[in-house]
């Protein structure tokens, strides 16, 4: 069943990034998509077995749920808080995803926990916070250097 929950979350995410009315160009897209991924293995790998805040389940369905929340679910909603936050000029849409970005990571992470797909030791809701804090900012930060990149290079249409 848990696999079945962490499908549908991640078709979630797809879905709001794929119905977004501004995209930034594929390739800063992709190259995003990339960046996030080093940075999220890592983050698990780091935090999960080298410093043992938590410990990975290592059931089969419930590790498939992690690679789907890891690789699909949480590197959609940075894209599309990135793609939202970098090409809209309205303070009150910025907001809105930012919220939004922050919110479902937060929630789906206390899902993995509630599931026990993530076993904490030494791991709570204040590090997973700023851990999503920084994320958001990371996202942010390579997003607008690879859209100044596509700027710079004739990559947008």
């Amino acid at each position: 069943m848990v696999i079945v929950l962490f499908i549908f979350y991640a078709w979630f995410c797809i879905q709001v990034l794929m119905n977004l009315r501004l995209k930034l160009p594929l390739a800063v897209n992709a190259l995003l998509f990339m960046a996030i991924e080093v940075v999220l293995t890592n983050k698990l790998t780091i935090s999960g077995l080298n410093l043992q805040l938590f410990q990975i389940n290592q059931n089969i369905p419930h590790f498939i749920a992690l690679i789907l929340h890891n690789d699909f679910t949480i590197t959609f909603i940075l894209i599309a808080f990135a793609n939202v936050f970098l090409l809209s000029s309205k303070t009150s849409v910025r907001t809105g995803i930012a919220v939004y970005a922050f919110g479902i990571q937060l929630l789906l992470g206390m899902e993995l926990h509630r599931n026990q797909v993530l076993i904490y030791k030494e791991w709570d809701y204040l590090n997973e916070s700023l851990m999503i804090l920084l994320l958001m900012l990371y996202t942010l930060l390579f997003g607008k250097l690879f859209q100044w990149m596509a700027s710079r290079e004739g990559w947008i249409r």
